[in-house]
């Protein structure tokens, strides 16, 4: 059974590293409407805490569909590491049956136990080519990189 500690190792990876993420989604909408990079409409706008994943990512589909970059496998990984994501961050209530082993119930799949290792597998293996997509549409929108820009 995976331990407390390990899956707080899982959750702080997966949470890290979906922020990533969305950060590139949150550059490429920026770019592709202000047609440059806006830290104000970064902050005030897209990082405001009501406006919601689920509208971010509604609205990179439509980008990506209207410059014909979309690529629905990518984009099904990138829902798929969000739902792994919600599970790290909101299903962390534990079940002590009286008898047998105390585990996590799984909230979509009644008498099931989530499995936190084998989604932290998955969303390591779907990590890279995901965060690969979204950097080279980035790229192709003439994003750029820069070290040490909030120095």
């Amino acid at each position: 059974m995976t331990t407390d500690k390990q899956i707080s190792q899982y959750r702080s990876y997966v949470i890290e590293k979906f922020i990533n993420l969305e950060m590139m989604i949150n550059v490429i909408i920026t770019i592709y409407y202000l047609k440059k990079t806006s830290f104000q409409f970064l902050y005030e706008v897209l990082y405001d805490e009501y406006f919601s994943f689920a509208l971010k990512r509604r609205i990179l589909v439509k980008i990506l569909d209207n410059i014909n970059k979309l690529d629905e496998k990518e984009i099904n990984k990138l829902n798929r590491m969000n739902t792994i994501r919600n599970y790290y961050a909101h299903c962390r209530m534990r079940y002590t049956p009286i008898e047998g082993e105390e585990y996590y119930p799984d909230p979509r799949k009644k008498g099931k136990k989530i499995d936190f290792e084998k989604m932290y597998k998955e969303f390591i293996k779907n990590e890279k080519t995901v965060l690969d997509y979204l950097f080279k549409i980035y790229e192709e929108m003439g994003g750029q990189f820069l070290e040490n820009i909030l120095k």
